[in-house]
């Protein structure tokens, strides 16, 4: 499995980081930390110090990396995962896509906000562009409010489920990770308001709360096998808000939902509403098979025009500059 971090700052990594170490990971894992330097990171004096020129850039390009490289080597080191640091310099939205589709990436880890001045449960610009074109799932990670430094929080993943293939590759990825123990996970499929009042009386021959049950049930299905606590349920609700108020109620630390295109349950535009407003992390994935997906994002990494200055630092801290 290769998981692209993307982090812009030292903190940003080390809530990563966090995320990465809560998790068990299959066998040969690798992890490749990227930081995208943008002018405006330069520090007014380093500016100042260097005649405003390239040699500013490369000075804090590669203070960023010795830091990073530094924490990245020591912590997925402890976990035997393989890693390598790289920073460029450039737009942090196209730069990750680009390089999460280059290198083949299955999982990029994103801070929900990694700019100052918003607040924190609100998406930050660059991972909603990362979320809205990456041709592999994302994970945008909030850190747990509700944790306290004494107790860790027993981990509590809510699942949304309409039916559909990124509904179940969404199981699948849950189904195939290793999680703590007492893990719980509460499926759940939303059914709209007036659709449900019309099958009640019945008005309605759509059927939908019955595919609703169908659908927990394949999920269910799904994991059986995984050594979690389940529970389900069909919810009369708008389909975004209702995941994202019963993850808060539910108290959920992770919400899972599948991402595709096509109209649906989970329409691009209510898998981003929910990693937009969920007050803890959300993972988006996206099947494996959506080759048209990866064929768009072809076309739009070739339009985008890298900078010269590139660093890649291993787990050896080796730097190199690559034109």
């Amino acid at each position: 499995m290769r998981v692209l971090l993307a982090a812009d700052s030292i903190i940003t990594l080390d809530m990563l980081l966090n995320e990465v170490s809560a998790r068990s990971w299959p066998t040969g894992t690798e992890a490749r930390v990227l930081s995208v330097v943008e002018d405006a990171d330069v520090p007014e004096d380093v500016w100042r110090e260097m005649g405003y020129g390239t040699d500013a850039l490369r000075h804090e390009m590669r203070r960023r990396g010795e830091q990073i490289t530094t924490l990245a080597t020591i912590r997925l080191g402890e976990l035997g995962i393989a890693s390598q640091v790289i920073i460029m310099r450039g737009d942090p939205a196209a730069l990750i896509t680009l390089e999460a589709w280059k290198w083949s990436a299955d999982l990029i880890l994103i801070r929900s906000n990694n700019r100052t001045g918003f607040r924190n449960w609100l998406l930050g610009s660059v991972a909603k562009s990362v979320l809205a074109t990456a041709t592999c799932s994302v994970d945008v990670v909030r850190p747990d409010e509700n944790q306290t430094l004494t107790a860790k929080r027993p981990t509590r993943i809510l699942l949304a489920t309409d039916g559909s293939e990124s509904s179940l590759a969404a199981a699948r990825s849950v189904a195939q990770a290793t999680w703590p123990a007492e893990t719980e996970v509460r499926v759940i499929s939303v059914v709209s308001p007036p659709l449900s009042v019309l099958e009640e009386i019945g008005l309605s021959l759509g059927g939908r709360r019955d595919r609703a049950h169908r659908a927990i049930g394949n999920v269910v299905q799904i994991l059986k096998d995984t050594p979690v606590a389940i529970t389900a349920a069909v919810i009369t609700g708008r389909p975004a808000q209702t995941i994202i108020d019963e993850g808060k109620s539910w108290g959920a630390t992770l919400i899972v939902v599948g991402k595709r295109q096509q109209r649906g349950l989970f329409s691009r535009s209510v898998s981003e509403t929910v990693a937009n407003r969920a007050n803890c992390s959300v993972k988006i994935v996206r099947p494996n098979s959506s080759e048209d997906g990866k064929s768009a994002e072809r076309d739009r990494g070739s339009s985008v025009k890298r900078r010269s200055n590139v660093y890649e630092l291993s787990a050896n801290r080796q730097g190199k500059r690559v034109a």
